[in-house]
């Protein structure tokens, strides 16, 4: 009977220390991993590099470790996307965490938009920040997830950016690494009437 009992104790146990294991890697191992590399240098880099060109090398799209069946939207790559604008400094934008939601204010009012921002452990910075480089389509990856053709992308601080979403439409609650998750066409609202320099607040 003891070799039963050791046989059913191990049966038992592996698929706890499996659970064990994936909860551990995707609630904070690959969280903390994440910021890491959105915070390096090295990843400001490699976003300079792609500049707006993304290569599906693994024809696939990751998101929480799953193989979605979903499809990058198509983006008309044109001039005036990469085009650098004065900032005007009557246009910025504000990142409400507590409601979720991004407003665009300008001298024509305000625009306010439903968005999802990062979960806790890899949550989305606050601060006041620009605009550091715009890129109507690019790639976004790291533990867990392989996004390519990201549309409408304004990033703000390292690698943190405002962009389109197309692998989720649970807005209005925390979703991302980080990032701000805004639906692709209100995306492309606000890409169009920001320039590199433009103010970004993020705040609870």
């Amino acid at each position: 009977m003891k070799g039963w009992d050791s046989k059913i104790l191990f049966f038992l146990l592996v698929p706890l220390l499996l659970l064990g294991f994936f909860f551990v890697r995707d609630n904070f191992i690959y969280p903390y991993l994440d910021v890491k590399r959105l915070n390096s240098s090295a990843y400001v880099e490699e976003i300079k590099s792609i500049a707006g060109n993304y290569q599906d090398v693994k024809n696939q799209v990751i998101w929480n470790s799953k193989v979605l069946t979903v499809k990058p939207p198509s983006i008309e790559i044109s001039k005036q996307n990469y085009q650098v604008l004065a900032a005007d400094p009557n246009t910025w934008i504000e990142v409400n965490l507590s409601t979720q939601t991004l407003c665009l204010h300008h001298s024509g009012g305000n625009d306010c938009f439903t968005v999802s921002t990062g979960l806790p452990g890899t949550p989305t910075p606050t601060g006041e920040f620009s605009i550091w480089i715009k890129l109507p389509s690019t790639k976004m990856s790291g533990p867990g997830y392989y996004l390519p053709g990201v549309p409408w992308t304004m990033y703000f601080y390292k690698g943190y950016g405002i962009h389109g979403t197309y692998w989720h439409n649970n807005f209005g609650r925390p979703m991302s690494h980080g990032c701000v998750n805004m639906r692709t066409p209100e995306a492309q609202y606000v890409y169009d009437r920001v320039s590199v320099g433009t103010k970004v607040v993020v705040h609870y």
